[in-house]
């Protein structure tokens, strides 16, 4: 009879343990499955960076073997100048909301006393962008900016 009143009592334990174990097991995955969304969304912000910075390279080697005629490259809005209209476009198909936040190009002749004294041109070169959910997250946050600003010393 005593062995049949314990029996009775450890009835049901079994399936509880079970279920903590699934429930456990269930928090677990869902823990994976967040850090993974958070993992791409890193991955994506990196190749959105990464992309940004090949562009501003290429506009400013573009100046750097052209600097005679490096005004020409100025962009500050609008409709860009010939000298960048292929570049401005170029951003704006690779890097998301870009045509929303366009780029910009600064050349700013300087004099440099010397000795010797020459002329150099500093060009800063800003590129904007902003993920998809970014864009249409209430309040908007702040777009991604990079800016890249070099000497090049003049002819």
């Amino acid at each position: 009879m005593i062995h049949d009143i314990r029996l009775k009592k450890q009835r049901g334990v079994l399936l509880l343990e079970a279920l903590i174990g699934i429930l456990l097991f269930s928090i677990g995955i869902l823990a994976v499955v967040a850090l993974q969304g958070s993992a791409i969304k890193a991955v994506t912000q990196a190749k959105f960076r990464s992309d940004a910075s090949f562009l501003a390279d290429e506009i400013i080697g573009q100046i750097w073997a052209n600097r005679t005629n490096a005004a020409t490259y100025v962009y500050p809005v609008g409709s860009p100048p010939a000298a960048v209209a292929a570049w401005v476009n170029q951003v704006q198909q690779s890097l998301p909301n870009a045509a929303t936040y366009p780029p910009t190009v600064t050349v700013a002749p300087t004099v440099y006393g010397g000795p010797p004294a020459y002329t150099a041109y500093q060009v800063t070169v800003t590129i904007s962008w902003q993920l998809p959910d970014e864009f249409n997250a209430v309040p908007k946050p702040a777009a991604h900016k990079l800016t890249f600003s070099t000497v090049i010393p003049c002819c």
